[in-house]
């Protein structure tokens, strides 16, 4: 849902690209090194980048330089967090203008829409679950798996559209591409809730914001 093919005046892409440098430079110094030394942690991190790269290529066209396809940037932040999925998704954009042929002058753009965005919402909402609701399993497979990807991948795609309108207003966008984003997020949200049960259960090592302490410890 990024602005890869349609220039974007030269003024905000350069406010964007320091508002995603800043966020990036951030997010850097909150890196959990100790969990990213796991076995198999950096390469599971690695690959999400290149899925998510080929996610965000599987599109439909919806009008010029507007596309609907599956975020997976909510499930990236609930395996590996704010500060890994800024980073990593910020290097999906990078690999998709390049390999794509997008606009390096909207890189800045697309960064704080794709990556920044997303990261941080997945965050604030794993942060209230744990604050106000009980410390218990299901609540993080349903309160963050199911109900928080869905609200990060509805309020992502809401404000990529509202960039779009707001910076390519000659290009309309129609109810319809509302509708279809809700309800491509009301399934990606099914599908992110069933594979971070599987990779709790299976591959603890890849999912950073799951803590046993606090979510089996004497349950």
């Amino acid at each position: 849902m990024g602005i890869f093919y349609t220039p974007i005046e030269l003024v905000v892409n350069m406010l964007m690209l320091l508002i995603a440098g800043f966020f990036l430079l951030t997010e850097i110094k909150q890196v959990p090194w100790k969990k990213w030394q796991a076995p198999t942690a950096f390469s599971a991190w690695c690959a999400s980048i290149i899925v998510l790269t080929l996610l965000w290529r599987m599109h439909v066209r919806v009008q010029p330089d507007l596309s609907l396809h599956l975020l997976g940037v909510a499930m990236f932040a609930l395996m590996f967090g704010r500060a890994l999925t800024c980073i990593g998704a910020a290097m999906s954009v990078v690999v998709y203008t390049a390999e794509f042929d997008g606009l390096w002058i909207n890189l800045g753009t697309n960064i704080v829409v794709l990556a920044v965005i997303p990261a941080v919402l997945s965050d604030v909402i794993l942060k209230k679950t744990e604050r106000y609701l009980p410390s218990h399993m299901f609540v993080y497979l349903f309160g963050n798996g199911f109900f928080g990807a869905f609200a990060v991948n509805a309020a992502t795609g809401l404000c990529a559209l509202f960039v779009h309108s707001l910076l390519l207003p000659r290009f309309a966008i129609t109810n319809d591409a509302y509708a279809y984003m809700l309800l491509l997020a009301w399934g990606e949200a099914f599908l992110t809730g069933f594979l971070i049960t599987i990779f709790v259960v299976y591959k603890p090592a890849w999912v950073f914001t799951f803590d046993d302490q606090r979510y089996l410890r004497g349950k």
